[in-house]
């Protein structure tokens, strides 16, 4: 049976075709270099952490390390990296600053009236980021180096806080930079070999 996500992406749209671009983002999370790339099948994402490798498939909630190998994980049984807890984003007028070549708008990120960060966000990517989202939801919870801190009375802030009004080009505060885009594309044309999950040794 299909998760939830894949019907949503059908519904969409965005399911496995021939016409469908994938898309590309690079960036650093919490610090760590992330590479995020999606291809004909928005359920299979391929990421690069830093040095390693791996395939998040989404339709399964698996994440595949690829190099170095290892055995999947099956990351949706893990512990949510910030459970029950509900952010909100309030538009904040003002001019949109360019970043990796996009238009952000800016946003500021509240919890029960507490502010807990800010996002600057290319909004027009919203209908198409959810393969996204839901595969640094699922590495939050299974890689130690990208699980968010506790952050000023706000509790864990996981990044599908800052990406609830599309894809965050810069997020978090003043003093703590969550996350950062430096090159995003939606007409991304890769290898679909990379997506394949690798065999048994």
């Amino acid at each position: 049976m299909r998760s939830a996500l894949a019907a949503a992406l059908l519904l969409l749209g965005l399911a496995a075709g021939p016409a469908h671009a994938g898309m590309l983002v690079e960036g650093a999370l919490r610090g760590v270099p992330i590479r995020l790339e999606t291809g004909a099948d928005p359920l299979m994402v391929r990421v690069r952490l830093g040095e390693a490798e791996m395939l998040v498939d989404l339709d399964r909630h698996l994440v595949v390390p690829i190099e170095p190998a290892g055995l999947p994980v099956d990351a949706v049984s893990l512990p949510d990296a910030a459970p029950g807890q509900r952010f909100v984003l309030t538009l904040w007028g003002g001019r949109r600053p360019m970043i990796a070549g996009e238009k952000g708008a800016y946003f500021v990120l509240t919890r029960l009236g507490r502010t807990c960060g800010e996002v600057l966000a290319a909004t027009w990517t919203r209908p198409l980021i959810a393969p996204l989202v839901a595969a640094v939801d699922l590495l939050e919870r299974s890689q130690p180096s990208l699980r968010p801190p506790e952050w000023q009375g706000c509790g864990a802030v996981p990044f599908r806080a800052y990406a609830g009004r599309g894809w965050p080009l810069l997020a978090g505060g003043l003093d703590s930079r969550q996350f950062e885009t430096t090159r995003i594309s939606f007409d991304h044309q890769p290898d679909e070999a990379r997506f394949q999950r690798p065999g048994p040794p």
